[in-house]
């Protein structure tokens, strides 16, 4: 089925979606309406992908779907099944802790117990929102798996674009930050110890506290907001004093310090290689997933939804 195929179809499930916004008694996830290759669809896949398009507010009971919504969020959803089968035959996984370290994340950005009021608000359970945001995490791996495979650049490339670039510069001192998040002040205080004294910070199995992630490299002027100031001038594998958020303390360490640096080829050929790199990535995925989903095979129950329809009337 092409790409216009499937948009053709999601419109008609947009338009008989819209005849009745609660078609049925039965479990939102037993409710199939779409299959990709014999892979089920399920209503409740459909409404998540609208609450995720709307950023979880308002919730579907407040203001139901527009045909536009559900015709975007059928072909979604549909695209999200076909990456994940792509994704499940490549033997992807996500590591061990990553969703724990993704839903930390999301509570940075709230008041104490704000998170699940929002989830609340927005009529989703919270288990149902990590299990989606575990989706959505496999999702991307899968995606950058795929797209890994379908883009390259030569060593040729990569001194091509080094010489178009202006004349050598110096390259400012550049630190390396990993973070680690904790859910209390005390823990964090205990981690810090820990790693100034050249320890790893342990923790339970898949706790994402004992591995910390990597933010990269910063130059000074680049440190974002949520790192302290005081973080550039540390030592090689110094820490930061505990830093409070909404709901989790953080802890920043400088595991490399690079000097400031004549800009050379070898310098800077791992990030001439990503900028090269990252828009062909793109395109690959995007050629990738034109070509999946049109070969696919596609079909949306209408039958099942006119039926619904219909014992709404």
């Amino acid at each position: 089925m092409t790409p216009g195929k499937i948009a053709l179809v999601a419109a008609s499930a947009a338009f008989l979606w819209a005849c009745s916004p609660a078609p049925t008694n039965r479990p939102d996830a037993e409710v199939v309406v779409a299959e990709v290759d014999g892979a089920p669809v399920v209503l409740k896949d459909v409404k998540n992908e609208i609450l995720s398009m709307r950023g979880y507010t308002p919730s579907l009971e407040a203001r139901g779907p527009t045909r536009g919504e559900v015709s975007d969020a059928v072909r979604r959803a549909i695209e999200r099944t076909v990456v994940l089968r792509e994704g499940q035959r490549r033997g992807v996984t996500l590591p061990a802790g990553a969703l724990e370290e993704e839903v930390m994340r999301f509570r940075a950005d709230f008041p104490p117990g704000g998170l699940e009021k929002a989830l609340l608000q927005a009529g989703m359970e919270p288990d149902a929102w990590r299990e989606q945001l575990r989706r959505s995490l496999l999702y991307r791996r899968s995606a950058d798996a795929i797209a890994a495979a379908g883009a390259t650049v030569t060593p040729q490339e990569v001194e091509a674009a080094f010489r178009k670039e202006p004349s050598p510069v110096t390259m400012p001192e550049r630190i390396r930050v990993r973070q680690y998040l904790f859910d209390s002040a005390e823990r964090a205080a205990a981690a810090r110890e820990k790693l100034r004294a050249g320890r790893p910070v342990g923790g339970d199995a898949g706790d994402p506290s004992g591995e910390g992630v990597d933010l990269g490299f910063f130059r000074r002027d680049e440190l974002p907001p949520e790192l302290p100031a005081g973080v550039f001038d540390l030592p090689e594998g110094g820490v930061s004093e505990p830093v409070p958020g909404e709901g989790v303390t953080s802890l920043f360490q400088v595991t490399r310090r690079e000097a400031a640096r004549a800009q050379t080829l070898r310098g800077e050929e791992a990030r001439i290689r990503e900028s090269i790199l990252a828009p062909r990535r793109e395109a690959a995925f995007r050629r990738w997933l034109a070509q999946a989903t049109a070969g696919a095979r596609v079909k949306v129950n209408a039958e099942l939804l006119q039926k619904l329809v219909e014992e709404k009337r």
